[in-house]
């Protein structure tokens, strides 16, 4: 029922503008595209690639992880907007698919997608009457957030003018100090949920909120904070079900890709003969990478098997090396993420056809829009023409540069080729 299908992605074509991908002369239907006996020599640099090895493991190791601790997840969806990494995560057992915009919930639903949380409140008129119209359909499942009685009263005010087929469902979200949406305190808070009482057209599905802003950090501030901020979610949700505002079925929703192992601690079904069942939304799993997410993941100090593995290696050629020590590779702010930090160089693959591994040997320094500077350290070595590979920080705010990403086999074989819909 969850799986989405191909329809979003039966009339997509690669051709010969198609960023990274082979130069063809005739254009490829995507769903086509693991059966053309494309590798690695085939693509066009810069390209990404997504390791299927790492890829499967992430999300086997995620679901296992779920099923052991009796939560749920709903990935957030907005790291690849790729349905079929949507679909690899449902098939693997996930509860539904978070979305932070309509637009992305939009493009959610047209992949087939039937259960999805839109993390964010809805407030301006054109996304709610698609919620409403949304309704219309008994096999959609959607909610999203209120935090505050005016977008209760704007929610309602355009639900009223729709008359959606059955009440939208929202959950109550809990912010934080020096956060971003969600409500200050217990009283806000409860007045909402008193507010939300009294509409015909929503109904209290649960509460939700987002620790990943607290900090950046696992240090032990950090996560006594997280905890407080969890412990005052829990206290929350527990007020609210004695208050007997709460629908039937209600659910807590919180744990991004830091910090979810304490949403598991102070929020999962072991603490408490009565706790609310927890859906966690975590999302950059799923690929990881080789910076933030591998710092400060929860399984970070776990032995290798038992951690999020970065499927992610973006390609480019040594374009010039015109001093001692540098070399510019054809990548730059177009092609890769560098908000949290440069990427990182991984290896060469050279004329020959090898590889070698280059961690620690060559550093990326700077980064143009086209370009990536490498300081090439006593040992190490960088040919032009060679193609360099690198893992990058934060997948979030990378895959959007990339319309397809072929999936690879660990021979260099295409074996799939991922649609984005950014």
């Amino acid at each position: 029922m969850n799986a989405p299908a191909p329809g979003l992605l039966r009339d997509v074509r690669i051709d010969g503008t198609s960023k990274g991908m082979p130069p063809v002369s005739d254009p490829v239907p995507l769903l086509q595209a693991g059966t053309q006996g494309w590798t690695l020599d085939d693509l066009e640099p810069p390209f990404v690639v997504i390791r299927r090895s790492a890829l499967e493991h992430n999300v086997s190791l995620m679901a296992g992880y779920c099923d052991e601790h009796r939560v749920s997840i709903a990935p957030h969806g907005k790291t690849t907007m790729a349905p079929q990494l949507w679909r690899r995560q449902l098939d693997a057992g996930a509860w539904g698919i978070a979305a932070a915009t309509a637009a992305q919930a939009r493009v959610m639903r047209a992949s087939g997608v039937r259960r999805i949380i839109v993390a964010n409140p809805l407030t301006d008129a054109a996304a709610i009457r698609w919620a409403a119209h949304d309704l219309r359909d008994d096999e959609n499942e959607l909610a999203c957030y209120v935090d505050s009685e005016r977008g209760v009263d704007l929610l309602e005010a355009v639900l009223l003018e729709q008359t959606p087929a059955r009440p939208l469902p929202v959950l109550l979200e809990l912010g934080h100090a020096g956060g971003r949406t969600g409500c200050r305190g217990a009283r806000e808070a409860l007045a909402v949920a008193r507010r939300v009482a009294t509409s015909p057209n929503l109904l209290l599905a649960g509460v939700a909120g987002y620790e990943g802003t607290i900090g950046h950090d696992r240090g032990p501030a950090t996560l006594e904070e997280v905890r407080r901020y969890l412990a005052d979610l829990r206290a929350l949700g527990t007020r609210l079900r004695e208050l007997d505002l709460l629908s039937s079925g209600s659910f807590v929703s919180v744990g991004g890709s830091v910090f979810f192992d304490l949403v598991v601690d102070e929020l999962g079904g072991g603490r408490s003969e009565g706790a609310m069942p927890v859906v966690l939304r975590a999302g950059a799993y799923v690929v990881h990478d080789v910076g933030m997410y591998e710092r400060l993941s929860p399984f970070a100090h776990r032995a290798v098997e038992g951690r999020f593995r970065n499927a992610i290696e973006v390609w480019g050629a040594v374009l010039s090396t015109p001093e001692e020590g540098l070399a510019i590779i054809g990548l730059g702010r177009r092609d890769v993420s560098f908000d949290q930090g440069l990427p990182r160089v991984l290896a060469a693959r050279r004329v020959d056809g090898g590889v070698e591994r280059l961690e620690g040997a060559v550093e990326a320094t700077g980064l143009d829009d086209q370009h990536l500077y490498c300081r090439v350290r006593p040992g190490g070595r960088l040919h032009v023409g060679e193609l360099v590979a690198c893992g990058i920080s934060h997948p979030c705010s990378m895959l959007d540069r990339w319309r397809f990403l072929p999936v690879v086999d660990d021979d260099d074989a295409v074996v799939e080729v991922v649609a984005t819909f950014f």
